[in-house]
């Protein structure tokens, strides 16, 4: 196998990789995604119980999970965004090759 080959089979490999990484963290975004849909239906009027003392968290409390899920959900975008640059990267490489050969 000639280097060249070699060094494209190489980046198509680390692209490989990439996209299941891409995979994972946009899994992550989602999951949190999904507890701040939640915490907000909860907080939606439509949602409230009936009976006020069955709802026995203070709003300070849900004010703090809900900045702890919203700075969540911004970290694991940055690191989907993160993961897709790498993948984009790694798609490059091989032109890069290429282009040599």
């Amino acid at each position: 196998m000639t280097k060249s080959k070699r060094a494209y089979t190489a980046s198509w490999r680390q692209a490989s990789a990439q996209a299941l990484v891409v995979d994972d963290e946009f899994c992550r975004l989602k999951e949190v995604h999904q507890a701040h849909a939640c915490l907000t239906g909860l907080l939606s009027p439509i949602h409230r119980p009936v009976q006020p003392e069955e709802f026995s968290v203070q709003p300070d409390e849900l004010r703090a999970m809900l900045r702890l899920i919203q700075g969540e959900m911004a970290r694991r975008a940055g690191a989907v965004d993160e993961a897709i640059e790498s993948l984009h990267r790694a798609f490059k490489a091989p032109e890069r090759h290429k282009a040599r050969a």
